[in-house]
């Protein structure tokens, strides 16, 4: 700063008054001073400036997978949000590990990030409020109501109905579902399934899987050589789904002539034409951007822990049709 003082010809406060975006500031000071910054290379230390303000003006954004596009489209809200705020984001990842999401919270927390919103998480409860108790903390699509930390989350329960209702409404009595494990809502989505199965007097049919294309595929194998295989699939989100109609695909069975297949998140990727899957939207970016305004609040003091739902909608697209006499 001392050198760009100099060099602009003003005193050392005013360029601090420039740094920090002072409207006390002229324009013509503030040309002065950042043509001078410019000539020498000159960037404001963030940390230093952390250390005066006991905040460092960042948030961490850790996502259960980067390769699943629900969560990078969760993380644009996070981010529109953030900016609103005059806030930078830190984006790591867990890897869909209870290990890799530790260590990725313990680096944002090392890095001393104002607060952290969390994608999915799949680590323990206990642990999460663990990390809480060190700071603000806002959790997308964890599905208890803790005390220490904020949640948004989708109505899993809603969706998987909509699901089951679209399938059945078409004709369909032997509805598979692919089960996601411990995933983000997965739990939810399987309850959700069975209960609504049975409310119909039809018998749930469930398959082990993941939230990615191979556990969809796999799970399509082991489904399409039963003795009575299913006419429709409710996967456990759109990348399982995809996952499906590949096997599907290389066996020659006609998507939606012969098996209807229904995702979840509705992502980019179900859109695509040569996909155009029918799926249940979640608003990813809502989500996001109101985990981003509730950490904000917490930041700026609130004590009381806040949890939100957001509901979901059908998209009809061309992967259903009527089940076959």
């Amino acid at each position: 700063m001392d050198d760009v003082a100099a060099q602009a010809g003003v005193s050392r406060s005013l360029v601090s008054l420039v740094m920090s975006d002072s409207p006390r500031v002229s324009e013509q000071s503030r040309a002065k001073v950042m043509e001078a910054a410019q000539k020498l290379g000159y960037r404001p230390n963030l940390w230093a400036r952390s250390l005066a303000s006991g905040r460092t003006m960042t948030v961490g954004v850790m996502l259960n997978d980067l390769h699943n596009p629900f969560f990078t489209e969760m993380a644009e809200g996070v981010a529109e949000a953030a900016i609103e705020s005059n806030l930078e984001i830190l984006i790591t990842s867990g890897w869909q590990r209870s290990a890799g999401e530790k260590a990725a919270i313990e680096s944002l927390l090392n890095l001393r990030t104002d607060g952290i919103v969390l994608g999915g998480a799949r680590l323990a409860l206990d642990v999460l409020k663990d990390f809480s108790s060190q700071a603000p903390m806002v959790a997308v699509n964890t599905f208890a109501e803790p005390e220490t930390f904020d949640t948004v989350r989708n109505d899993e329960k809603h969706g998987a109905e909509l699901a089951i209702e679209h399938l059945a409404s078409l004709g369909h009595k032997r509805i598979a579902h692919i089960n996601a494990g411990v995933g983000a809502g997965a739990p939810e989505r399987r309850s959700a399934f069975s209960a609504s199965m049975m409310q119909r007097g039809l018998a749930p049919i469930i398959a082990d899987g993941d939230f990615n294309e191979t556990s969809g595929y796999e799970a399509a194998k082991l489904l399409f050589n039963l003795a009575e295989p299913p006419t429709a699939v409710f996967a456990g989100n759109d990348l399982s789904a995809i996952g499906v109609m590949t096997y599907l695909n290389e066996e020659g069975i006609d998507v939606p002539g012969d098996v209807s297949i229904v995702g979840y998140d509705d992502t980019i990727l179900a859109a695509i034409g040569t996909v155009s899957l029918t799926t249940i939207h979640q608003p990813r970016q809502q989500l996001g951007r109101r985990a981003m305004e509730l950490l904000s609040e917490r930041i700026d003091g609130r004590d009381e822990a806040r949890h939100e739902l957001v509901e979901p909608h059908l998209v009809t697209r061309a992967s259903t049709s009527k089940a076959k006499d």
